[in-house]
């Protein structure tokens, strides 16, 4: 259940970014784009237990890291480091 209710966070925050937080978002709509643009590199559903690319963290372990939290996440996908593409998040 924590690992689902952890997806859902992450879900629910790339798509409040993409709508420019104005507000809580939709968990269908953040999956889905979870899927789209996250799911070649990243185990995004709960029950994948490995990433498509060994190199990149499931969601859960993202949702799992110390000190994550929506903030922490907006800066993670807007900032560059190895490894991660560029993304442009809007509404």
């Amino acid at each position: 259940m924590t690992k689902l209710i952890s997806c859902s966070a992450i879900a629910l925050t790339l798509v409040a970014a993409e709508a420019n937080a104005q507000g809580p978002g939709d968990p269908k709509a953040g999956l889905d784009l979870a899927q789209r643009v996250c799911s070649e590199c990243h185990a995004t559903v709960v029950g994948q237990d490995r990433s498509p690319n060994p190199k990149a963290p499931t969601f859960s372990d993202l949702a799992a890291s110390p000190g994550m939290t929506r903030t922490a996440l907006l800066v993670a996908l807007t900032t560059p480091h190895a490894g991660m593409p560029m993304f442009t998040l809007t509404g």
